[in-house]
């Protein structure tokens, strides 16, 4: 087994595997090294022929409050357009991985769930949340669009994902599950429990028969092209970097500071 600093990897059951996203002073917001540890923990667990399902959850108050915006992506060489392009179409790759992976997952969310995190969860089979559990893309009021759509336009379908996109307002795990995003919803102090019963009940199926039915409808969204829709997803996000609104916005980042700059972006849908 791989050493982790950023998740932990552990077997809470048999043929269960669990990733726990571990910075929970960051409301686990994705570095590069988590998210390299996190590729790394799906390659591990792919590849264990005595796990047949993994959970992902988040340490602390919340599941993932998305990319961290306080750490400086390194987009490697060529022109900024290039490496904008590169960085966008390498998020739909990771993950296209995750959705793609031949065993079966559960997101298992509390508190927080946001743009970047609601890629991560998006691209999971199962969402199970707790009550206290909340979805948005507030950043999508100033930073572009999200790279995946988070599979919204596939679960939620196009008019409820336009809805959410054009304010960003979140919106609570009840109506998450009323619109086909979220399997199951539980009180936050049952969360671990349901979620590890329903893992353990996966399990008990042949995992030849758990990578068959998932294929089978994978194979499905990908006839309907899926894979395409978030290549053209992230795209049209580069394409978005490049307004006015954008490159001003991330100018205030480093001229005022991320907190500053959240509330100017934030805090006129509060009242």
């Amino acid at each position: 087994m791989a050493e982790y600093r950023n998740i932990i990897y552990d077997k809470p059951a048999d043929k269960v595997a669990r990733v726990t996203l571990n910075r929970p002073e960051r409301m686990n917001a994705m570095s590069p090294e988590l998210l390299a540890e996190l590729d790394s923990a799906m390659d591990e667990f792919e590849q264990d022929p005595e796990l047949s399902v993994m959970i992902i959850r988040g340490a602390g108050r919340s599941f993932c409050a998305g990319y961290d915006l306080g750490i400086d992506q390194k987009r490697g060489s060529g022109s900024r357009i290039m490496r904008d392009r590169a960085a966008m179409q390498g998020l739909v790759t990771r993950w296209m991985r995750l959705w793609g992976l031949l065993k079966p997952t559960i997101a298992q969310v509390h508190g927080h769930c946001i743009a970047g995190g609601t890629e991560l969860a998006g691209h999971c089979d199962l969402i199970f949340a707790a009550e206290d559990a909340t979805f948005g893309n507030q950043p999508g009021r100033t930073m572009g669009i999200l790279p995946t759509m988070s599979m919204w336009p596939t679960m939620m379908g196009p008019r409820r994902t336009k809805e959410l996109f054009f304010t960003g307002d979140p919106f609570t795990a009840r109506q998450a599950h009323d619109w086909g995003l979220v399997n199951r919803v539980y009180p936050r102090e049952r969360l671990d429990e349901e979620t590890l019963n329903y893992a353990s009940r996966v399990a008990m199926v042949s995992v030849e028969l758990l990578m068959l039915h998932k294929a089978a409808v994978n194979r499905y969204l990908e006839v309907m092209g899926i894979r395409a829709a978030e290549q053209s997803a992230a795209d049209l996000d580069v394409i978005a970097h490049e307004t006015d609104t954008v490159r001003n916005w991330m100018r205030m980042i480093k001229e005022k500071g991320l907190k500053a700059a959240l509330e100017a972006r934030d805090g006129p849908f509060r009242q």
